[in-house]
């Protein structure tokens, strides 16, 4: 279902751009934004040797892409999200040279990332992982050790920025916690660029939505629920009312 926020004066961006700006190599670590993500990820190199998990960086051949696919599918599919790369996508980067990053434990696949390379950018266009626990430690997990990498390989390269991209529409396409998770990174989401802009949103099966909307000249996060859930919590606000992110109840 879709709700319009025209009466709101909101317009919705279809996707959300995250951006880290890369400077010293030295200092990446220090520029995650969670303290719990910043403690486990500065142990990155032996949490992969402790779990004797090799890590390679990969020239992207389409062979390679179209044998990663699948292990990509089951993933996707095992977290009910929509199964998003296409052989075509890697057909369609033709200027843009891809990279892989692969984990193996054990020579068996346990995670994985897809890069796109442009001038002064390096971006995170897919991930997958297996659900293995390699860590006691608060905020480990795999996923959050190959998001690290990425980040670490385009400071390493000399990009400038790193980024990532996602559908804009929390609750619905896909979770609160996934932004919680990109916004405890250290991300800065913004309007996804030449994306389509709308004045409608959709809504879960609870009536409720989070999602980035301009207004005024403004990017803001908006929580959208019913009317007779004013003043009612259906999340934990202060992870995303911050300086950097500003978050604004609005009721249908």
């Amino acid at each position: 279902m879709l709700i319009s926020i025209n009466k709101f004066n909101i317009q919705r961006p279809e996707k959300v751009t995250y951006e880290f700006p890369l400077s010293n190599p030295a200092d990446l670590i220090n520029r995650i934004k969670s303290k719990s993500l910043k403690s486990f990820l500065s142990t990155t190199d032996e949490v992969l040797a402790k779990n004797n998990i090799e890590l390679k960086y990969e020239d992207l051949t389409e062979q390679k892409f179209a044998d990663w696919l699948p292990y990509y599918k089951e993933k996707m599919e095992e977290n009910h999200h929509d199964v998003l790369a296409k052989l075509e996508w890697y057909k369609d980067q033709k200027d843009s040279p891809l990279k892989g990053i692969f984990l193996y434990q054990n020579k068996k696949l346990v995670g994985s990332g897809i890069v796109r390379l442009t001038k002064d950018t390096a971006d995170f266009a897919y991930k997958a992982s297996d659900k293995i626990s390699i860590s006691s430690k608060p905020s480990s997990s795999i996923g959050s050790v190959i998001e690290f990498l990425f980040l670490r390989f385009a400071s390493e390269s000399g990009y400038k920025m790193a980024n990532s991209r996602s559908r804009n529409a929390f609750g619905f396409f896909n979770t609160l916690e996934y932004l919680d998770y990109k916004l405890r990174f250290g991300y800065k989401p913004i309007p996804s660029p030449g994306v389509p802009v709308v004045d409608n949103v959709p809504i879960n099966e609870t009536g409720r939505v989070l999602f980035y909307g301009l207004q005024d000249g403004k990017f803001i996060l908006f929580s959208l629920q019913p009317e007779s859930e004013k003043g009612k919590d259906w999340f934990d606000k202060s992870r995303f009312n911050s300086l950097e992110t500003h978050l604004k109840e609005i009721y249908y």
